[in-house]
């Protein structure tokens, strides 16, 4: 008994150690993978003039012809589906796309084509073909859906959304100022590139009665809208999850806990800047918050505006009265505990399991394809963006003008966004405020105790980012359109690397999941926010898994290591450097199985130069192996998961545990903004 005492003894005082998380793996790439990277890579630029760019890719396209090869997809109704509305005629060249209009059909019809293909010949060749033969936009879209969702190029590096069309990141005054330097002639310049400074939607317009301006810099952030174009493509609302194969046990949560995620970020920027909570949509009201979008769409044709204080357009009336029936059978749905099914006969009873619950919710309140009852429930989401982006109907099916609402690109630059999803969320808290609370048994970790958190000072700061966009212009030759460089200089912002540091005691060899939060301590009239009122404002930072030895464990945890995140983008440039160095060399290079995340830059709000309090919150729960798995999925790639509700345990109403529950611990944080 004494020498087991001792060996205890001994193993809680050395057992201080740095805990390593489980982060996706690092990859390799070899030769036959670099070669794939490239092909597809260069399929990308100048859409509008896909025989300028590369003459060799048109050689390969006229020696494709899919009634040919209608065996080479996995099912031979793909292509002849795909042939029959090509006869008929799809969407011509040169017109506007988007994924919410009605020709969807041609849309699918494009994409199965895509992602059918037998193998990565048969795919690549097919992509060639379409480059020249099918909307310009479209084909980016099926062809960037395609690449992240075939396994046989998963992990594909795709070129950054701001580069392919700039025109849906920078206002009408950028393009237009790179079109004249196009235009110019760049054999008459010395310099090798041309800077151009870009501002911010509506610089130029006086908008005293209107503050939110002053989000800009988080609303219009190329990182965030890129962010939310890769993450809405991981389940894209009309992919079916039999068919695709996609994660269908977590689609529906996956939509709620997105939004809520960015609702809680952008609440903490508002607060940043003495801005209080969203306010509320009434349909049949007029809609507070204009949006003067300053872009062109790249056919010149401009984006539609939403003037503040306007009423909904007449045009909009008939989506009106059907969204009003929608929120009504939702609310009346979450209410009842019963979700109608498309078997009429049946229904989905709430509030006995809670992670089917928020995926039959998400489905219907989203109204994707994997819907309970479409035809019933509709899609709110749809209905959402189709009224506030104050779009007119087209005259046809072929001539319609998007929305800033309607392209997941731009999405999160118009204010109506974070409006429109706090009226989508609140009804997904609806029915969390009818859950019981979690009890302090099943919150705790016998024998683990969270001692101390220390965190590096908290600053922010405004740096600027060159991005390049010569692809939103015209060129004249093969030669031009890989030389031109135009970049445009925008502010961001950004913040210093910081690190936690957690001690905890453990009474045991255990692993656990910590999960770090940051949420607002007061409102914007400075008041502190009770728990009960503000757990749904926190926004999960970081998870991971941690092996605890017995006695004192301190851990350290970079915030580039976080579990969402992803840095900064390496230039185009150097990354088709370094492809091509592997092919001509065969020395592989290095990559992440993460294709895009939360940017690093942008996980702390503003704060104040005098330093404004947050309140962080950190959590240890026990590691259960039944329930925790590695999952390659796109975009996030390989990551090690903990099948519990998302958000957990904020994922419902709470108090604060800070003395009761030892496995919990709350720290005031300062968030300093400093110029440099």
């Amino acid at each position: 008994m004494g020498r087991q005492w001792i060996a205890a003894f001994l193993a809680a005082m050395t057992a201080i150690l740095q805990v390593t998380a489980y982060t996706e793996p690092i990859l390799k790439a070899d030769k036959v993978f670099a070669q794939k990277q490239i092909e597809l890579y260069d399929l990308f630029w100048h859409l509008d003039q896909p025989a300028v760019y590369s003459p060799e890719l048109y050689e390969v396209a006229k020696s494709w012809n899919i009634a040919d090869h209608v065996d080479d997809y996995i099912d031979k109704e793909v292509s002849n589906k795909f042939l029959g509305l090509l006869k008929n005629g799809m969407l011509p060249r040169g017109v506007l796309f988007h994924v919410h209009s009605n020709i969807q059909t041609q849309m699918i019809a494009l994409f199965d084509l895509l992602y059918f293909a037998k193998d990565y010949d048969t795919f690549y060749k097919t992509a060639v073909w379409a480059r020249f033969h099918i909307n310009e936009q479209m084909y980016q879209y099926c062809l960037f859906i395609a690449i992240l969702h075939r396994p046989d190029t998963k992990h594909i590096h795709l070129p950054y959304l701001y580069e392919l069309t700039p025109h849906y990141f920078f206002n009408e005054d950028v393009i237009f100022k790179a079109q004249r330097i196009q235009m110019e002639g760049v054999e008459n310049k010395k310099e090798k590139s041309h800077l151009i400074n870009a501002n911010y939607a509506g610089w130029f317009i006086n908008q005293e009665h209107d503050m939110e301006w002053k989000l800009n810099h988080f609303t219009e952030d190329i990182g965030m809208n890129t962010f939310y174009a890769y993450i809405t493509a991981i389940f894209p609302g009309w992919m079916e999850s039999e068919k695709y194969k996609l994660m269908k046990d977590v689609r529906g949560e996956s939509y709620y806990f997105l939004h809520k995620q960015i609702l809680a970020r952008y609440y903490m920027e508002r607060l940043s800047h003495d801005l209080g909570q969203v306010e509320y949509i009434d349909w049949d009201k007029p809609i507070v918050t204009g949006y003067y979008p300053s872009m062109v769409h790249p056919t010149g044709l401009p984006f539609p505006r939403r003037p503040s204080w306007s009423h909904v357009p007449l045009n909009k009336y008939k989506n009106v009265e059907r969204i009003n029936n929608i929120e009504s059978r939702i609310s009346i749905a979450i209410d009842s505990g019963k979700i109608m099914t498309k078997n009429k006969s049946n229904y989905h009873e709430l509030y006995r399991n809670y992670m089917q619950d928020m995926n039959y919710l998400g489905n219907m309140i989203q109204g994707n394809v994997d819907s309970p009852f479409l035809r019933f429930y509709d899609s709110l989401d749809r209905l959402s963006r189709n009224i506030l982006g104050y779009g007119q109907d087209p005259s046809s099916k072929h001539q319609a003008v998007p929305s800033i609402l309607d392209m997941s690109v731009a999405n999160m630059r118009d204010p109506g966004f974070y409006r429109m999803y706090k009226k989508i969320v609140d009804l997904f808290l609806k029915y969390k405020s009818n859950l019981p609370l979690y009890t302090q048994e099943e919150l705790e970790f016998p024998g683990v105790k969270i001692e101390s958190v220390s965190v590096d000072k908290l600053v922010t700061y405004f740096d600027t980012v060159e991005s390049i966009i010569s692809n939103g212009v015209a060129v004249r030759d093969e030669k031009e359109a890989k030389t031109l460089l135009i970049e445009a200089r925008q502010q961001r912002l950004n913040h210093k690397p910081y690190t936690y540091n957690i001690t905890i005691d453990s009474e045991k060899n255990t692993k656990g999941w910590i999960r770090i939060f940051l949420g607002p301590k007061y409102d914007v009239y400075g008041h502190e926010i009770d728990m009960i009122d503000n757990w749904m404002n926190f926004f999960e930072m970081d998870k991971w898994v941690v092996d605890l030895k017995l006695g004192t464990n301190e851990i350290l945890r970079s915030s580039h290591e976080s579990f969402y995140v992803t840095p900064d983008e390496m230039s185009t440039s150097k990354f088709l450097e370094m492809v091509k160095h592997t092919i001509h060399t065969e020395e592989g290079y290095k990559y992440s199985s993460q294709m895009y995340g939360f940017p690093d830059r942008m996980m702390l709000p503003k704060g104040k130069p005098e330093g404004m309090l947050f309140k962080l919150f950190i959590y240890i729960s026990p590691y259960n192996e039944y329930i925790s798995a590695d999952v390659d999925i796109p975009v996030y790639g390989k990551k090690h998961f903990e099948f519990k509700p998302m958000g957990f345990p904020l994922d419902r109403p709470m108090y604060y545990y800070d003395k009761t529950i030892p496995n919990m611990y709350w720290k005031d944080v300062p968030v300093f903004h400093k110029k440099v």
